[in-house]
């Protein structure tokens, strides 16, 4: 009887063993989710991350004089997807200023004479993949120099 059982065990391990191979060379669901086909036929990692934006000048909070123009600035990275370029959109106070920014791979810069008082500047910049990063910052323009402030233009710090 234990002999029959065992027969039938190694029968139905040989049947099923080609089958748990199938199953374990397919990605889980989950997984699934997460690759996609490139152009040339590759599977690939889906790029869920959105791009990095950092070295934003003025930095937030702040303090530039008012002599002569505002440059602002930042700089953005996309690891994956890379950086849609066309998306790259600038606000300086609400209004878009991208026309008049200059926008060279990985940054963008844009200079206006700014009346003293507090601006926000806000990036928005999306990658290949459609992921999104959005950052906004403040600073103060000054007509007072005087202090310990950090007091320039905005680039070069």
């Amino acid at each position: 009887m234990q002999s029959t059982l065992r027969n039938k065990l190694a029968a139905a391990a040989l049947v099923l063993a080609p089958m748990a191979a199938l199953v374990a060379a397919q990605p889980a669901a989950a997984q699934e989710r997460d690759f996609h086909r490139d152009s040339h036929g590759h599977h690939v990692q889906a790029d869920r991350r959105a791009p990095q934006i950092f070295d934003v000048t003025p930095g937030q909070g702040d303090r530039v004089s008012e002599r002569g123009l505002t440059h602002i600035s930042a700089r953005y990275k996309d690891d994956q997807a890379g950086v849609d370029v066309r998306s790259v959109t600038l606000r300086v106070d609400g209004r878009n200023v991208t026309r008049q920014a200059r926008i060279d791979g990985n940054d963008v810069r844009y200079s206006e004479n700014l009346r003293p008082g507090r601006h926000v500047a806000e990036l928005v910049v999306r990658d290949r993949a459609g992921n999104v990063a959005r950052r906004s910052w403040a600073f103060q323009v000054r007509n007072d120099v005087r202090g310990n402030d950090r007091i320039g233009s905005g680039y070069g710090r």
